[in-house]
């Protein structure tokens, strides 16, 4: 999932922001911190690292579909030049 500094660092701003939440200290930056959590998990988001690894596939995935078009075209050439020497 997101990575714990990421939920920290929105927990430290919202503390700073209300000073209701600093009163309350370290168990009200829990509570927050889990809420956010429990929120983004429920939202079906990428870490970092998976949005990475997709993008590393999908550059793979559009180098083998270039390849495989030359390749394509390299056959249909070759047909062409087949049916033009039988014509």
């Amino acid at each position: 999932m997101i990575d714990k500094r990421f939920f920290e660092e929105i927990s430290q701003q919202i503390s700073k922001i209300l000073p209701q939440a600093e009163a309350a200290g370290d168990d009200m930056k829990r509570s927050v911190s889990s809420a956010l959590q429990k929120g983004f998990a429920r939202m079906d988001l990428l870490t970092r690292e998976e949005f990475e690894a997709q993008l590393a596939a999908l550059a793979r995935a559009e180098e083998k579909i270039d390849a495989l078009e030359t390749q394509v075209a390299q056959l249909e050439n070759r047909v062409q030049e087949l049916e033009a020497s039988k014509g």
